[in-house]
């Protein structure tokens, strides 16, 4: 029965932590988007109405060159560690 227990309990704990700290995450390379381009806007054969785009979202040009990111930097696709501050308790 205990063989049993500890059975479960392992397979438990590894189902919990999913499979995040055994595998490694990769970043993606910097060539993997580099062949990226900008297609063309959308051809409406006659007859039909355009889509409205008024509200669509626009994509500024980029003026000024990607900045460098050292070798040993994290990888960007997992959020940075965050420690917020204690609140500071009111002086009495």
């Amino acid at each position: 029965m205990t063989y049993f227990r500890a059975v479960l309990c392992l397979s438990l704990c590894l189902s919990v932590a999913g499979c995040g700290s055994l595998l490694k995450v990769s970043c993606a390379k910097p060539g993997d988007f580099a062949s990226a381009v900008d297609n063309p806007p959308l051809k409406i054969p006659a007859g039909l109405d355009p889509p409205d785009t008024r509200a669509a979202l626009t994509v500024p040009p980029l003026q000024t060159p990607e900045a460098p990111r050292p070798a040993d930097a994290p990888c960007i696709d997992s959020p940075p560690k965050f420690n917020p501050a204690p609140p500071k308790r009111p002086q009495a």
